[in-house]
């Protein structure tokens, strides 16, 4: 009878336990729950910091050639407003004036990923993990990462498994640094020779860059890591070649040739994320269209992860394309639009004051935010944590 009444307790007090621990870190309870309880609790500027993603080559610091540590502008970051995602924290190039000498070896990059997320989980309000994003069109851009031929050589292979293979070495890799979502593959349809970024692509065909694009976005997610394909639609044509220039063309076009790599991957391949393209296409700026980013691409292409910026492409449709009278307003134009997250730029910093001051509705915040934190449960994040 006496283990009777302690078995009993017992499951008593593991109940009130379960109970007590909120929806959201509840690993049982359904992910749509788990979001909705999760985003419930959060204030609006913790929803602003998810979708907002700063460049990451300044969130660590090197101590030597043996230590790293988080940076004071991290730490700063994540304690007024705990930031969703970072980019790039890892990539070495002459833009990042990451070298050898100062950049991360695989195993101090993993360190400092690992210390960045710790840092996060424990020392924020709900202890959201952080998305690191990396650029991995053909390797890992970081020190120490295998490095492949560019697209149009892996093209040149006419090997769906080959490029599958390829896909899994560098998602593995990327993910055994702690990275999240690796860029990559770039879908674009390259048929302007005088464009600065054909060697990106996977040529001209769009038979063979959905195939290619196919066998790179399974491999690559077969480690548990996410691929962002690029760039949504029609960015490998630009007017004169520049990039970020207008592509004519009408709905056949847009259809028999643009859309046509990014259906079949989504379909086939079901990408965690997908990035929008700096471009307009028949004058219509994509980054800031309901009818690309929503209709089109979760609409008719049944899309369910979530949509990034090209680097700055949302401030662009005020810079740029002269779309928007402001970066308030391209900010609004973006996010109504279907942009979840808006990478480098500022302009999703000032959403708080829109809602704040009844210009915006809250809803697309909420919308944005739960397609990332629905993304984050998916892939473990928060288990990892």
């Amino acid at each position: 009878m006496r283990k009777t009444l302690l078995l009993i307790a017992a499951c008593c007090l593991q109940g009130m336990t379960i109970a007590q621990e909120p929806v959201y870190r509840q690993a049982s309870a359904p992910i749509e729950e788990r979001v909705s309880d999760l985003l419930g609790r959060m204030t609006l500027e913790e929803k602003i910091g998810q979708i907002c993603c700063p460049l990451g080559w300044e969130m660590y610091t090197k101590v030597s050639p043996d230590s790293v540590t988080i940076s004071d502008k991290y730490r700063q970051q994540m304690d007024e407003a705990p930031i969703g995602s970072y980019w790039a924290v890892l990539r070495a190039d002459l833009w990042t004036q990451k070298t050898l000498e100062t950049g991360l070896n695989p195993r101090l990059a993993a360190k400092a990923l690992n210390a960045l997320q710790k840092y996060a989980v424990e020392h924020t309000r709900l202890g959201i993990p952080v998305l690191f994003a990396e650029e991995c069109p053909h390797g890992h851009m970081a020190i120490g990462a295998t490095v492949f031929p560019t697209s149009m050589g892996q093209a040149s292979t006419w090997n769906e498994s080959l490029i599958r293979q390829m896909g899994e070495v560098i998602g593995l890799e990327a993910r055994l640094q702690g990275a999240n979502i690796g860029y990559g593959p770039v879908l674009d349809i390259a048929r302007e020779p005088r464009w600065s970024r054909v060697e990106e692509t996977f040529g001209e065909d769009p038979y063979l860059i959905s195939e290619m694009g196919i066998g790179f976005v399974r491999g690559f997610q077969k480690n548990g890591v996410g691929c962002m394909p690029k760039h949504f639609v029609a960015h490998g044509t630009p007017t004169g070649g520049l990039n970020s220039a207008f592509v004519a063309g009408g709905e056949r076009e847009l259809r028999n040739l643009y859309m046509y790599p990014f259906a079949r991957v989504i379909k086939e391949a079901d990408p965690v994320a997908v990035m929008s393209c700096y471009s307009a296409y028949d004058g219509i700026p994509v980054t800031g269209s309901s009818y690309f980013m929503t209709d089109i691409l979760r609409g008719e292409l049944g899309f369910k992860g979530f949509a990034y910026s090209d680097w700055g492409s949302v401030d662009r449709l005020k810079t740029f394309h002269m779309a928007a009278p402001s970066t308030e307003a391209a900010a609004k134009m973006a996010l109504t639009a279907g942009i979840d997250i808006d990478v480098w730029d500022a302009a999703y910093e000032t959403l708080q004051g829109q809602v704040e001051k009844g210009q915006l509705d809250v809803m697309y915040i909420d919308r944005a935010v739960s397609r990332i934190l629905t993304a984050k449960f998916k892939m473990g994040m928060f288990a990892d944590a």
